[in-house]
């Protein structure tokens, strides 16, 4: 199991983050996530966050909500402002962050 969705595989840890999420989702919802929103843990890097039925991420970032990119082409992974400067990345956060 590397990812879930059950509050009891949470430590304490992750549910505050879990909080924290929840807290800003609240506050302002972002429009990337569009239906079928849940909370989810990666068991194995500990990193809780929000997704949607079309696999759309959402983690806090510098205490805000933002989403997190994984570019099709090359797996690089992050928030659009720590993608890497290369042309695959660029293109893939030009179509998703129009």
């Amino acid at each position: 199991m590397t990812t879930t969705t059950d509050l009891t595989d949470f430590g304490f840890r992750e549910l505050r983050m879990a909080a924290e999420l929840l807290t800003a989702y609240c506050e302002q919802p972002p429009e990337f996530l569009i239906s079928g929103v849940h909370l989810m843990m990666n068991a194995h890097s500990g990193c809780v966050f929000l997704t949607d039925e079309d696999f759309d991420v959402a983690m806090m970032n510098g205490g805000r909500l933002q989403q997190w990119h994984s570019c099709p082409e090359c797996g690089a992974e992050g928030f659009a402002d720590d993608m890497p400067d290369n042309e695959c990345c660029q293109r893939y956060l030009r179509e998703v962050c129009q």
